[in-house]
This record gives C-alpha cells, structure tokens and sequence, in this order.
C-alpha cells in the first residue's frame, strides 16, 4: 500500500493547497511546509467547558454561554481561525479543493475516537440551501464538511440522518452578531417525518462556529423534537 501511494505521489503530487508549492509537508498535510507554520495559533490554555472558546483565565464558562439560552452541549473545534485558515476554509467552500481537506480535518480522529465514550445515536451533516433544491449530505455534490463526515462514518460508525431542513436562501456571512441570531431562528425546520422522533443524542457538524447562531438554533429545533444532547464538531471556530 505504502508504494502505491508512493507511486500515486510522485506522479499526481499533493500541491499545498494555499500556495501550490510542493513539498513533504504538501504530501502529508496539504499544506506546505511555510503555509502550515503560519497556520498555527497560540496555545490557549483555558476554555469554555461548553463552546470552546478561549477564555482570559480558570472560569469554566464564557459570557455568551452563561448569558442565554444555548442549546447545544458541548462544542468541538479542530483549531481557532486566523487569517490563513479563513482563506483555505473560504477556498474549499467555492470548490472542491481535496488537499484543504485534508489540511482542515487533521485532528478530527483523535476527536472523534474520544467521542466513543457518548454514545451517539446518530450523526447529522447541517444542511445547506441551493436555488430550489435543498441538498443533503448524499445529493449535493461537495460539501465543505465532507472530509469530517466521511470520519465520523468511518470511526463513530453511527448512522447519518437528516431531520433538519433549510428553508432560507440567505447566508450568514456578512450580517451582525444580532442578526446572525435572527437570521438563523428563520433558517431551518424539522423534516415532518422527523417530527417528535429525533434520536436522543446527536453529533452535528459544521465547517466553522463563528457566533454559534446556526448550530445552536439547530440544536434548539433538535432538542424540541426528541434530542436530549446535541454535540458540536467542526473544522475551525472563530476565536473572538
């Protein structure tokens, strides 16, 4: 195996998917060696015990978790987005751009080999909204999410579902931290053949978490039709 992918190396090579050099990093990460350096964030050693977020010191919760309703459990996020990985998650949402994939989903084994330990009764992809037709995870063509997904099949081994739907057209990027909030309680519903039978608990997952506006509504939406505990996981979160 190892020759095979040898020889698939040297005559397709891995481009880092940032700057298109080629290199040893570019072959195992997806990002050349210079890129994936300037990938990395400082270590932040507390967090919020729900969202992740980096917190200035020992306190268990963030403002924004202890200050409404959150819905979701807990949140897992591979890494804090900087300027860098903003642009590779930005480029692997306008193609498929296979080598950010790789890059972005390092670390998502070990997350979810921990996630063993929960249970889960069933994974869902957050479904995205295109012109008339509401794709999911196994009819729309790419995902950004796709590489996390295809890990959670093959570790968690739980089934995937899709009660959730989206209904509106508009995306979050570019609106306020309030209206993120607004937009998202507008954005989806329950599938009627979901309706008071969602699994009790679930892992949702995302491509970024940036106010938690789109994951916490779908867990919200979940949890009122039967979810006892919704989990988060997705490739970066926004760190402030």
């Amino acid at each position: 195996m190892n020759l095979g992918i040898s020889i698939l190396n040297f005559f397709f090579p891995i481009h880092c998917g940032i700057c298109g050099r080629e290199d040893i990093f570019s072959l195992r990460t997806g990002l050349c060696g210079s890129c994936y350096r300037a990938s990395k964030n400082p270590k932040r050693p507390f967090r919020c015990s729900v969202c992740d977020s980096p917190l200035l010191d020992q306190s268990s919760i963030c403002e924004f978790c202890d200050s409404r309703n959150v819905f979701f459990t807990k949140v897992w996020s591979l890494r804090d987005r900087n300027d860098l990985l903003g642009n590779a998650l930005n480029k692997l949402k306008s193609g498929n751009e296979y080598t950010l994939s790789i890059f972005l989903s390092l670390g998502a084994r070990r997350v979810l080999q921990k996630m063993k330990v929960l249970d889960l009764d069933a994974c869902i992809l957050l479904p995205s909204y295109s012109g008339s037709m509401i794709f999911t995870s196994g009819s729309r063509p790419f995902s950004p999410s796709e590489r996390l997904e295809k890990e959670a099949r093959r570790i968690l081994k739980t089934p995937f579902i899709q009660p959730l739907r989206k209904i509106s057209p508009e995306r979050q990027a570019g609106k306020s931290f309030s209206e993120r909030f607004f937009h998202a309680h507008h954005s989806w519903e329950i599938q009627p053949e979901w309706k008071g039978l969602c699994p009790a608990k679930i892992l949702l997952l995302d491509d970024v978490f940036t106010t938690g506006a789109s994951v916490n509504e779908a867990s919200r939406i979940l949890k009122n039709n039967g979810a006892k505990s919704v989990y988060i996981l997705t490739y970066l979160r926004t760190a402030d």
